[in-house]
């Protein structure tokens, strides 16, 4: 094997499979990338831990083909070092080590043979495709409510649905849930159900962000078989599905709401953080008592202090709550981190954003959104009791 490619393009390839890498060390060649050199002139390139797989091609200057697994940690410090010249790979078959030179660089570093990295099968059948940048937003709205607890396996993934032309994403913890929705195609796509497992999602979503970068109109392939497929540019990934079902969420979202707020998604964002600092360890929680024109935030802890501050806003009720008109207030308490989570998702934009709360009977839950998405994006969260 023998390529010639330019360094900043083998960083790129090389960077994005160090997320698959398995970190766990019990089969050596699950912390290698395979490395291919083919006849049709691509350099492809291949990462799993059995559980998610990436494959990553790019076009290079073959000048003989061949292959080796070398060790992704190592290949990754050594590219990642080089200087922003053309990068000569050479394997030396008799001792398995691949030379590396660039500029006045030069490195050897020792490889294994590829008869040893487990075989990756493609899904058959057809693929449904959808917006790149549909899933990518979908992923973006729900990945960080998704459970890390190997306890309750069947929501430590995202449940993705396809229905009538309609993309839904759908993730919980337990506490919360997150509902993203758009249409993507024609009703008359086939309807499509799957539990994307939480690494992949998250590689997914490195993945989707580099494309997009390039190509905002892309578009990515899935398939669904004894394993799932995604395959977006010159990427391919396949993951284990999250077997089990999937809680009824439908059940989970509210339809009745009996008080509302609206309010600037920013500077709640930023009271919120200064309030939470002296919030209790345990569940981080911050009272929030709402007024007709303002919402106090407060926080305290027996062991810190306490802090509370002000943001301006406008609350109502459905129906008066007395018999004088009089407007009564609301005090609820959450934990702040899945208050930040939400408001955090549209970052140094979130001044030009207004939040809006909608609080079912008797405050057992509360939809949030954004004026101007209620019909793509739903949170659903549990205030503490």
């Amino acid at each position: 094997m023998e390529v010639i490619v330019n360094s900043n393009k083998l960083k790129k390839q090389i960077n994005s499979l160090q997320g698959v890498l398995s970190k766990k060390g019990t089969i050596p060649v699950l912390s290698s990338i395979k490395i291919v050199a083919g006849d049709a002139g691509d350099l492809v390139m291949t990462a799993t831990d059995l559980d998610v797989s990436l494959v990553s091609s790019e076009e290079v200057d073959i000048l003989q083909t061949g292959s080796i697994c070398l060790s992704g940690r190592k290949l990754g410090q050594i590219i990642g070092a080089l200087p922003n010249e053309p990068v000569h790979l050479k394997l030396n078959y008799k001792s398995e080590k691949v030379e590396f030179l660039a500029g006045s660089f030069k490195g050897k570093l020792a490889g294994i043979d590829t008869d040893q990295f487990p075989e990756i099968v493609r899904v058959q059948g057809e693929s449904l495709k959808v917006s790149a940048s549909a899933f990518y937003e979908g992923l973006r709205r729900t990945r960080f409510a998704v459970t890390g607890s190997g306890n309750r396996f069947t929501i430590n993934g995202i449940l993705l649905l396809i229905e009538s032309g309609e993309l839904k994403m759908v993730s919980t913890d337990g506490a919360r849930l997150c509902l993203y929705k758009v249409v993507v195609a024609s009703k008359d796509m086939p309807d499509m159900s799957l539990l994307i497992p939480i690494k992949a999602a998250s590689e997914l979503m490195k993945i989707l962000s580099g494309e997009l970068k390039t190509d905002k109109k892309a578009e990515i392939s899935i398939k669904k078989g004894s394993q799932l497929e995604f395959e977006i540019g010159s990427k391919l990934m396949l993951a284990r599905e999250v077997t089990g079902n999937f809680p009824d969420w439908q059940k989970v979202v509210p339809d009745n709401f009996e008080s509302f707020v609206e309010i600037n998604s920013g500077e709640f964002l930023d009271a919120l953080v200064r309030v939470a600092v002296l919030a209790d360890n345990q569940n981080r929680p911050v009272e929030l008592e709402f007024f007709s024109d303002k919402v106090r935030l407060s926080a305290e802890s027996s062991e810190v202090g306490m802090s509370s501050e002000e943001v301006g806003c406008r609350f109502w009720f459905l129906e008066e709550k007395d018999q004088k008109g009089n407007i009564e207030n609301l005090k609820v308490s959450f934990n702040a981190k899945y208050l930040v989570d939400f408001f955090s998702l549209h970052g140094v934009k979130s001044k030009d954003f207004r939040a809006i709360w909608k609080f079912s009977e008797n405050n057992s839950q509360v939809l949030l959104t954004f004026e101007g998405e209620e019909k793509i994006f739903s949170y659903i969260l549990v205030p503490l009791k």
